[in-house]
């Protein structure tokens, strides 16, 4: 018992060293399942030196519609406020914007979009702080970007479009699906293109103490797409793997586009639902696995057996199953969400209570906060010149006995 308290307390202690500051709002909700059909998506496009666009998708699901004493039709409001600041102290702010809208057929549940402009001329990164607000419900969720100014070829000054020419707010499309890619230099006649065709390992436990190898920034194949005044024509990617656009190869920064499987994020076939069994299996039970001829009766012989019953598996399937593909929303950056430091915590521990975040920090909170029984793990974001959503975990031999309980929990 000792050394599990003493386990904890070096977990805790882990957490909070380094982090830099952080902000005292609890950002749990914005990895919480429910909340998912009402927090917005934002895309953000460097339109020019001085304007930013930042883009808004939500749909009107979970918004309330009120009937007003004097009114015959029910009424959705709500809000969205677009903060630009100099840095993650956020005491200068350089520009704002707010849209106000309304929305009176609650019949059916539609995407709200649009866009707000902000200016500033200095290069440089900022914290953009987006508030959307259901006015009837005086519901407010608040999420932070970054604003990267800095240099004319990072993926903020490109913008990926779908065949209906709107923003995409992703950066994976699926094989075949059409669309066509922005670049905001007008003079810049053709991209280059590097693509990546690897199976990139997933994460390992929490108490694994590894170094981590870099990203082998060697490219598979290249070619190149032809600009028209700032627009490539319409394009389609039927081949899985990464495409990194760059309009100077000098560099490293560009546009990062992913293929993965068929229905990404959604797990639709019975390989996709043997893979992420390898956070649960020992290495031996997942090798036997792979090695069956027949993916149905691999998953269901983990599962039943694991379970003790059909019933009780198909309970835990739908549970599991259900935070990879939330995992894959969520953390998805060079390779498929589930794979990722977060995704693995996510995966296996479930949302956390607690989340809070600085510019390049996440520390989450298994628990009550500020609790020494509760367990906390810190991710630190990674420069990775594929994405923006790259975090590593602090890891430690301490989790080891945590770990093993969370597993077994999932095997009984």
């Amino acid at each position: 018992m000792k050394r599990i308290i003493a386990a904890i307390i070096l977990i805790v202690s882990l957490a909070s060293c380094h982090i830099g500051k952080m902000t005292s709002h609890n950002f749990a909700y914005l990895y919480d399942r429910d909340m998912l059909p009402f927090i917005p998506e934002y895309a953000i496009f460097n339109v020019n030196d001085s304007i930013t666009s930042v883009y808004y998708k939500f749909n009107t699901k979970n918004l309330l519609y009120v009937k007003q004493f004097d009114e015959k039709i029910f009424t959705a409001k709500f809000s969205l406020k677009a903060q630009l600041y100099e840095n993650d102290e956020m005491k200068v702010l350089l520009d704002s914007g707010t849209v106000s809208l309304a929305d009176n057929n609650n019949t059916v549940s539609k995407d709200i979009t649009g866009n707000i402009d902000l200016k500033d001329k200095k290069p440089g990164a900022y914290i953009l702080k987006l508030t959307f607000s259901d006015l009837n419900k005086n519901t407010t969720v608040e999420s932070y970007l970054t604003v990267n100014r800095g240099n004319r070829n990072d993926r903020q000054n490109f913008m990926l479009l779908n065949a209906d020419s709107v923003p995409a707010y992703t950066s994976y499309v699926a094989a075949g699906q059409e669309f066509r890619l922005l670049f905001n230099n007008m003079k810049t006649k053709k991209l280059f293109v590097s693509y990546y065709n690897r199976d990139f390992p997933v994460a390992v436990p929490p108490y694994s103490v590894s170094n981590e190898k870099p990203i082998d920034l060697r490219a598979d194949s290249s070619f190149t797409v032809s600009l028209t005044e700032g627009s490539t024509a319409m394009l389609n990617f039927t081949n899985k793997g990464l495409y990194h656009f760059q309009a100077d190869t000098n560099q490293r920064e560009g546009f990062t586009l992913f293929r993965f499987d068929e229905d990404f994020p959604d797990i639709t076939s019975l390989s996709q639902m043997l893979h992420p069994i390898r956070y649960l299996a020992t290495k031996v039970e997942y090798n036997d696995l792979e090695d069956m001829k027949n993916d149905k009766e691999a998953v269901d012989k983990f599962w039943i057996e694991n379970a003790g019953n059909a019933d009780r598996a198909k309970q835990m399937i739908k549970l599991y199953y259900n935070r990879v593909m939330d995992a894959n929303r969520f953390f998805t950056s060079y390779l498929e969400g589930w794979k990722t430091d977060r995704g693995i915590i996510y995966i296996i521990y479930g949302p956390p209570n607690v989340v809070y975040k600085s510019k390049n920090v996440e520390v989450w909170v298994y628990g009550e906060d500020k609790n020494m029984l509760s367990i906390n793990f810190t991710f630190r974001k990674l420069d990775n010149p594929f994405t923006d959503n790259d975090y590593s975990l602090t890891r430690s031999p301490a989790y080891k006995d945590g770990w093993y309980i969370a597993v077994d929990n999932w095997r009984r």
